[in-house]
């Protein structure tokens, strides 16, 4: 590609031979001579000409000196002479484009574009080369602020040569700048004339991406996934924006993500793929409650059998525990006698039951889905104890607790705790009701049941419990000095008891998280730690201690 004028040790081959070279700010250090005459051999072959493109008459050795001794005439300011050795060397070698180059160079020291743009005109047209001071001429028409027209001319070179897509597409990002959609119509006709060249859609679909257009962007990375069997660009897309990292773009990459998996016209080869990659992104972020029904839509046609085993459990898990039972029960049903081959979903399955309740209803099939399962044994205590059967549920909970790698074994000691501490035991009922509508997400029942047993109970630990998920539900919803009281009041109260050393160190949380006093929240902190220095979170009671006071001291 004729981009510029090369370094002085390369540059005789060059001419001599007539290939283009790069510019003085691509080319590379000129390789050290060991010999009088050198062999250079070039690494690659120059870029191919457009079809019909003329051949320019190489440059013999005394020209190439002629034409270094210009270069230095320009670099030394003197403008004039350099100019009239260039137009002499051009009449006697015409279309050279080395010697165009830089007599273009020339010009552009002397913010002399309208020069440019009759030179670049002429010769492009002469030798029907779209690449000859295409870069030049895009400069030109853009200093002179006809963004369309140099829009034009990088789309032209880009089209002429894969190999200059970066040039071309920051030239065309840059000239949006200048006039909005200048670049972007261009470069979307250039697509729609070449669906087969997917850099061309890639690129477009990044400039519309760049300025907020997501929805044109997918439409013509869709356009090119249907233009040939390769793999789609909406992959390729979404996983450029996830490498990049932002919230944004991550959002970007899952659009892209969904559109391909709820593509029928796409292999499910691609499809399914695209969408365990979409749900593992919102999986990432937290957001399954959002996702999982944007991912069911789109693979709606697909058999659910052919899903991934993950895909499929963590789809199920989300719609149940979003409330969505009547959709989790469809997509079971849709399985057929291929459910036996997820073992996963009998526990899923018999938690959608217990989601929709009553909890008594779910016990027999929970029953059947704890076999073999660590959390199925869990799950099934803690129906028995939504369900009002807290002894049944003691055994269980016994069982689970033996294993301290389990991730349930410090749930299944609380259960045991309120269990055998309960006092009225009666209240248990109540507490399993409570516990069974936080599991299930009505916060604003939990909330209610949690009031009602803390005016009610007598202080003690059941009330101790009550007062905690009161705390909480009021922290959730704002209510910030109202969570305070019954952690204050449990603390005060009861100071003996286990959950004490967590009512103080919340109650100082809220203070420095929430209402930002940290003269408070050290107090309950220190009152933590000199009541119950060995209590469990004590360690991490004293690292927030020792922060406050570095900060308070500086």
């Amino acid at each position: 590609m004729r981009r510029g004028l090369p370094a002085l040790g390369a540059l005789t081959l060059a001419v001599s031979i007539g290939w283009g070279v790069p510019s003085l700010a691509q080319a590379p250090a000129p390789p050290r001579a060991r010999a009088p005459a050198p062999v250079a051999v070039p690494e690659m072959a120059p870029p191919a000409r457009p079809p019909g493109a003329a051949y320019a008459k190489p440059l013999e050795a005394g020209q190439a000196r002629r034409l270094l001794q210009a270069q230095a005439m320009r670099e030394s300011g003197r403008v004039d002479a350099a100019r009239d050795t260039l137009l002499a060397l051009l009449a006697e070698s015409p279309h050279q484009p080395i010697v165009l180059s830089e007599l273009a160079r020339l010009y552009a020291a002397g913010e002399q574009w309208g020069a440019i743009e009759r030179l670049a005109l002429a010769e492009r047209q002469a030798t029907r080369d779209s690449l000859l001071l295409g870069r030049e001429l895009a400069l030109a028409h853009e200093r002179q602020r006809q963004p369309r027209k140099a829009a034009q001319v990088a789309a032209e070179v880009w089209i002429a040569a894969p190999s200059e897509a970066e040039w071309a597409e920051a030239t065309l990002s840059r000239l949006e700048d200048i006039e909005p959609r200048a670049g972007r119509e261009v470069l979307k006709k250039a697509v729609a004339a070449r669906p087969a060249r997917v850099d061309l859609a890639m690129g477009a679909a990044r400039l519309e991406w760049r300025h907020d257009d997501l929805a044109t962007a997918l439409r013509l990375l869709s356009e090119a996934d249907a233009a040939g069997p390769s793999t789609p660009l909406r992959w390729s897309f979404a996983q450029e924006l996830l490498f990049a990292g932002s919230p944004r773009d991550t959002s970007g990459a899952i659009e892209a993500l969904i559109s391909l998996a709820g593509d029928p016209g796409r292999d499910p080869a691609y499809r399914l793929p695209a969408a365990r990659r979409a749900w593992q992104v919102y999986e990432r972020r937290g957001t399954q409650r959002e996702g999982v029904p944007r991912i069911s839509r789109a693979l709606a046609d697909l058999p659910p059998h052919t899903w991934s085993a993950d895909l499929l459990v963590g789809i199920v898990r989300a719609l149940r525990e979003s409330g969505q039972t009547a959709e989790v029960r469809a997509l079971l049903e849709r399985l057929g006698d291929k459910r036996a081959s997820f073992p996963e979903l009998a526990l899923e399955g018999a938690l959608n039951e217990l989601r929709e309740g009553p909890p008594a209803r779910a016990l027999g099939v929970l029953e059947k889905a704890a076999i073999g399962s660590r959390e199925g044994v869990f799950r099934y205590a803690e129906a028995l104890f939504f369900a009002g059967m807290p002894d049944s549920a003691m055994a269980l909970y016994q069982l689970v607790s033996r294993d301290p790698k389990s991730p349930y074994t410090a749930p299944a000691l609380e259960r045991l705790f309120l269990i055998e501490d309960a006092d009225p035991r009666a209240a248990l009922a109540a507490l399993g009701q409570m516990a069974y509508e936080t599991w299930r997400g009505e916060t604003k029942r939990a909330a209610a049941l949690a009031e009602s047993l803390y005016r009610t109970l007598p202080r003690g630990p059941l009330w101790a419990t009550a007062a905690l998920e009161l705390a909480t539900y009021r922290d959730r919803s704002g209510d910030e000095a109202g969570a305070l009281d019954p952690l204050l009041a449990l603390a005060d109260s009861l100071p003996g008891d286990r959950l004490a050393p967590v009512a103080r160190q919340r109650a100082g949380d809220i203070y420095r998280l929430q209402l930002k006093d940290d003269a408070k929240a050290l107090a309950q902190y220190e009152e933590c730690l000199a009541r119950y220095p060995k209590a469990w979170n004590a360690p991490e009671v004293r690292r927030t201690v020792e922060t406050l006071r570095r900060e308070r001291r500086f």
